[in-house]
């Protein structure tokens, strides 16, 4: 009779559309992941970039990488202590120009000047075997 009311309970529950347990999750986690809103401007002469922390879960380095086309032109380390705002430049010439920034060896964002020099899609390679 027990088993029986048990498996009864179990079953209505289980009909329930929104049925979570715990009932209360709590509070969640906060990511692990900094969160930033990062700006990329142009200049004259130079690449101005702007950064707004708003979380970070622990102090660090952010690394940036300034590249024209392919070519990495130029590598900076930034400490961030804590939440708000960091300012960085970067030479900037002709060309496509992009700056990825890492942390804790992953991609946290990536922003780009210009336009990337990309293969004519009306020219026909040739693959494979003929």
């Amino acid at each position: 009779m027990r088993l029986g009311w048990l498996l009864g309970v179990l079953l209505l529950l289980a009909g329930c559309r929104y049925t979570f347990l715990p009932l209360d999750p709590g509070r969640p986690l906060s990511p692990e992941r900094p969160f930033l809103v990062a700006r990329l401007e142009k200049g004259a002469g130079e690449a101005h970039v702007a950064l707004r922390v708003e979380r970070l879960p622990r102090p660090g380095y952010l690394h940036l990488k300034w590249f024209r086309e392919e070519a990495l032109l130029q590598e900076k380390v930034l400490f961030l202590e804590g939440p708000g705002l960091y300012g960085v430049a970067f030479p900037l010439g002709e060309g496509y120009h992009r700056l990825v920034g890492l942390w804790e060896g992953g991609v946290l964002f990536q922003l780009d000047l210009g336009t990337p020099s990309l293969p004519d899609p009306d020219q026909e390679e040739e693959k494979g075997n003929r």
